[in-house]
């Protein structure tokens, strides 16, 4: 088993990761840095290789890519398509490179930034083939140039529906209509946050001007009640809420689509943070469960440090700030010297992101009466085909956590270890036991957190 020493490993190239390598090279420290990717950058940088639209990034992308070509530039040591399997005694990590080798990196400072995924509320049909996330959709456009369909519908929550929507009409789609379940008076807070967030203004705005130019109807309050077909997807049923959630009989309408793309929001991918005992939190302003982290991002461990959504959903700026922030921490950690007026600068920046990541995160709360509407025949758990009803009725048998319903159900324990229904759990148990959310345990974790290749084991 090969083993590689260094003094810094970063796991995750989106902004944080990208921006603390840089700073701890030019310090002259040796960085490793891995992503699962093919290619570094996360999700707001992926791109094509040749020319077009995707060419032509706005003003933020192209300091990001920037980044990358800074990377590649620097001593840093690079691993892609690699997975973090494990962490074990002081900060070890257990990798599989490639899906064909095992391997183990030894940092004397590890820094966790590992982006989030999406959420989602599941409803009849969602299951179906053309049924696909906002987030798949964006990487089929970014990465590979291919529109999902050539007609599509964009249904769930928040801002993310429009930045979607805009790249697909920009890449000569059909949109029939946006579905979103939030209300106008809630977006409408997100306004206070414009000073400190201009880029992201500035940002919905082009989107919402692409869309309003393509007669894109835009309907709020709005939620997919089921999507129908056999084989494939072939119409989508939507229906008008009430503020609590509930559908309102009789506004049911439907859209004739193979393709629709939902989204709900984000959650932290924390799960290698609490492998290497990390304290989480439940915090709604930041997310969901978040790793907890000092003024100079280290967690409550030695020597590991989190930074970007993980620490709270708050989009790239706050990422940025954090991946500075993190690197400034881990060298005065190693007794270098740092400039301290830079590191309360961006702290104080550090709060606006957060004050926005507050009203962002507000956006995608759903309702409790949507979470009891879902029908109980509706699959929750896709990799071992658990049900809502099931569900119900191992709650009402008394098994009302998470780690319950893994041994009475086997929630969580396919291939995906939780990644997609562990978030859904955490939002159904407190709806259906009525406890706060942040009481209910979140889903615990073990190695390997991810499917491994068994040939890896045979080099």
């Amino acid at each position: 088993m090969t083993r590689k020493k260094c003094d810094a490993a970063i796991v995750g190239s989106g902004f944080s990761g990208l921006v603390a390598a840089n700073i701890l090279a030019d310090r002259g420290l040796r960085v490793v840095l891995l992503d699962e990717n093919l290619h570094v950058g996360g999700q707001l940088l992926r791109s094509l290789p040749w020319g077009g639209v995707l060419s032509r990034p706005d003003r933020f992308r192209r300091f990001g890519f920037d980044l990358i070509g800074r990377v590649g530039k620097q001593p840093i040591e690079v691993l892609e398509r690699t997975k973090v399997l494990d962490i074990v005694e002081e900060r070890h990590l257990v990798i599989e490179k490639d899906e064909s080798e095992i391997a183990v990196v030894e940092p004397r400072m590890l820094l966790l930034a590992t982006g989030a995924r999406e959420r989602f509320l599941p409803f009849k049909g969602w299951t179906l083939p053309g049924v696909i996330s906002t987030g798949a959709a964006q990487i089929l456009m970014k990465s590979s140039g291919v529109l999902p369909s050539k007609k599509m519908l964009i249904a769930g929550m928040g801002p993310l529906l429009l930045s979607v929507a805009g790249e697909f009409l920009r890449h000569g789609g059909r949109l029939l209509s946006i579905l979103d379940m939030g209300r106008a008076p809630d977006k409408a807070l997100m306004l206070t946050q414009a000073f400190h967030q201009r880029s992201k203004v500035a940002e919905g705005i082009l989107d919402l001007a692409r869309i309003f130019l393509a007669r894109v109807p835009l309907h709020l309050g709005t939620a997919v009640v089921e999507a129908r077909g056999g084989a494939e997807l072939g119409a989508v049923v939507a229906a008008r809420i009430g503020k609590d959630g509930g559908v309102r009989g009789g506004t049911e309408r439907i859209y004739r689509t193979g393709s629709l793309a939902v989204g709900y929001g984000f959650t932290p991918n924390i799960e290698l943070a609490q492998l290497a005992g990390c304290t989480v939190d439940h915090d709604k302003a930041r997310g969901g469960w978040v790793v907890r982290v000092g003024d100079d991002l280290e967690t409550g461990v030695d020597r590991v440090f989190a930074a970007g959504e993980i620490t709270g959903i708050a989009g790239a700026l706050k990422s940025v700030c954090e991946g500075e922030l993190a690197a400034f921490g881990m060298l005065r950690k190693l007794g270098r010297e740092v400039d301290s007026r830079r590191m309360a600068r961006l702290n104080r920046e550090r709060v606006h992101h957060l004050r926005f990541g507050k009203y962002f995160n507000a956006l995608h709360r759903i309702p409790s009466r949507a979470i009891l509407s879902i029908p109980d025949d509706v699959t929750i758990c896709r990799c071992e085909d658990v049900r809502m009803g099931e569900l119900k009725s191992a709650v009402t048998e008394g098994h009302g956590t998470p780690a319950a319903l893994k041994r009475a159900l086997r929630i969580g324990m396919g291939n995906c270890q939780g990644r997609t229904c562990g978030p859904i759990v955490c939002d159904i148990l407190p709806a259906l036991t009525k406890k706060p959310q942040e009481v209910v345990p979140i889903l615990s974790v073990r190695s390997p957190v991810k499917p491994v290749a068994m040939r890896s084991f045979l080099r």
